[in-house]
């Protein structure tokens, strides 16, 4: 199921030990993700209830069966652990080196040079082997270059940060990210919710990451490769219903681009 990321923000977070009864991590404050792969990376959990306001991030891997009616993610983690994990400065782009650190401390699988998507949710382990990992988009060189060589060497962006972020087709601005679509069975980012403010007032339309062409990030806008006249006549998006398949397979034959689920 397609799951809104800010629908997720505000989760609480359980962790495996009882104290006193109360096992409360935190909520869910906001997602990393990584846009080569546009999968979800870290859940940024605000642990202020216990624990002087901080903030942690924690991985989609420690992440066990989901309790999606009561709102609960349980982790394979104890707070003793996610009180002595390491600091994380979130004032700061987040480095790579920080991540090697906070995995090496977990013994978490790295998602980093070439090991995929290592796992899914409610699982909490790495994938079988021989288990492909989600197709991620074919970026630019240049992005990805720009990526790899950026000074603050940072691979991971913020949910909260990009929305807002100009959507920008091949022809005209179409409007600005408003939200996130997460597949909840393996933390991909499979839209992108826009919202075409003043051009097409009230309106609301889906966009795939694999339709992302560029991102300027000093910029904060994407440029997309499909027109306005596309968008215009894009099958019509009911936020009052789940995005099913039906819709998934209509947007995809209406864009002309591949269905990532064949």
């Amino acid at each position: 199921m397609l799951r809104k990321a800010k629908d997720l923000m505000g989760y609480t977070v359980k962790a495996t030990d009882d104290d006193q009864g109360d096992a409360h991590i935190g909520t869910v404050y906001d997602f990393y993700f990584d846009v080569e792969a546009w999968a979800i990376r870290y859940l940024v959990v605000d642990v202020g209830s216990w624990f002087f306001g901080r903030r942690v991030l924690l991985s989609p891997a420690s992440v066990q069966a989901p309790q999606w009616e009561a709102k609960v993610l349980p982790v394979n983690l104890t707070k003793a652990q996610v009180k002595d994990s390491p600091l994380a400065n979130f004032a700061e782009p987040i480095p790579r080196e920080y991540e090697a650190d906070l995995h090496e401390y977990y013994g978490w699988p790295t998602y980093w040079g070439g090991a995929g998507m290592p796992y899914t949710v409610g699982a909490g382990l790495p994938l079988a082997p021989g288990l492909e990992s989600p197709t991620a988009p074919n970026l630019p060189g240049e992005v990805v270059q720009a990526m790899e060589q950026s000074d603050d060497q940072s691979f991971v962006r913020s949910i909260r940060d990009v929305s807002g972020y100009t959507i920008k087709a091949t022809d005209g601005s179409l409007g600005h990210v408003a939200d996130f679509f997460v597949d909840d069975e393996n933390w991909v980012i499979r839209y992108l919710l826009v919202d075409t403010g003043n051009w097409l007032p009230g309106k609301q339309v889906i966009i795939s990451p694999d339709w992302v062409e560029s991102i300027d990030w000093g910029e904060a806008s994407m440029h997309v490769k499909v027109t306005q006249d596309q968008v215009e006549n894009s099958p019509v998006y009911d936020a009052s219903k789940p995005l099913g398949r039906a819709y998934e397979s209509e947007l995809h034959e209406h864009y002309g681009f591949p269905q990532y689920w064949k």
